[in-house]
């Protein structure tokens, strides 16, 4: 009996060292064990949290958003526009792809680097369609190069104006200069009169040599609009090339074409007037008679470059 009672104290001993190890949770705590079903029923249930929504992605701007294939047989065609004119096709905060797109229903892609833009659409036609209005758009547009180029070609070609200009006033030269001496003639013979006291010849010669100044005038303005109407003889008569002629003569037939279109309201007139490159230390005669000639006039215009404006009829 005694060993029993040992046994056991023994047992009791390891049992009362054991840690104590906290009951598996079926997935009621101890405290709502003890509720009363009126109360478990009351306790307000935990809500689930709510579904995190993603995070909205921002759209990558029109122009360079990569095409996406249309449906349809998924036509493409592509062509090359400088990379300098890509944001004419864009517009302003991408404006005129955005229409282009709405007017052929096409996908444009144009490239972040490179030239080549790539069209797609339902069909050849739809793409041939964008493809009419980028080159349209591409045509109202020129790169710095261009310009450039242009603005060279036409120092060159002003240069050979100027010498045409100079060959065509030396064909009416030759009358001018006639006429010049025979004034010039008159004019000696009249002071010669009237130092030998003939008066009245001297008065006679003066008359001739004044009416010499009058054909000296009307055969220099014959020379000026014969060169006028050669240098303008393929222009339309809404351009005018001034470049060359003497500085009055080219403001009378400004004037006389200006009085010829008037009528004309809202139509762009062009007027070449010269760099005056070729003009002497005092600078350029005809350009400034023509930009005062516009302003008393009442003429709105500007300066497509140094030899040339634009006003608006």
């Amino acid at each position: 009996m005694g060993a029993i009672c040992g046994k056991e104290k023994s047992a009791s001993r390891k049992v009362k060292d054991a840690p104590t190890r906290p009951p598996q949770s079926s997935g009621t705590t101890v405290a709502a064990a003890r509720q009363t079903p009126t109360q478990q029923q009351q306790q307000p249930q935990q809500q689930p949290r709510a579904a995190q929504q993603p995070t909205p992605v921002s759209h990558q701007k029109e122009p360079i958003r990569p095409a996406q294939q249309t449906s349809g047989s998924g036509k493409s065609k592509t062509l090359n526009v400088d990379k300098e004119l890509h944001k004419y096709i864009i517009g302003t905060k991408g404006a005129t792809i955005k229409q282009i797109k709405e007017d052929t229903g096409c996908d444009i892609e144009i490239p972040e680097n490179g030239e080549t833009i790539t069209v797609r659409g339902s069909s050849d036609s739809d793409c041939q369609r964008a493809i009419d209005m980028i080159n349209k758009i591409k045509g109202e547009h020129k790169t710095q190069n261009q310009k450039d180029k242009e603005y060279n070609d036409m120092k060159d070609d002003h240069e050979k104006e100027h010498q045409r200009t100079e060959e065509l006033y030396k064909k009416g030269q030759d009358k001018v200069d006639r006429i010049a001496k025979e004034r010039d003639d008159l004019h000696k013979q009249a002071d010669k009169a009237f130092e030998s006291g003939d008066k009245s010849l001297g008065h006679q010669l003066r008359e001739q040599a004044k009416a010499k100044t009058q054909e000296l005038e009307k055969a220099s303005k014959e020379a000026s609009r014969s060169v006028f109407l050669a240098k303008n003889a393929k222009n339309d008569k809404f351009t005018v090339d001034l470049h060359g002629l003497h500085a009055n003569d080219a403001i009378e037939l400004l004037v006389e074409r200006l009085d010829e279109i008037k009528s004309s309201k809202g139509k762009e007139f062009t007027i070449i007037t010269g760099a005056g490159n070729h003009s002497d230390a005092n600078g350029p005669k005809i350009k400034p008679m023509v930009h005062k000639l516009m302003k008393e006039k009442g003429y709105t215009y500007s300066e497509v470059n140094n030899g040339s404006i634009v006003c608006t009829l």
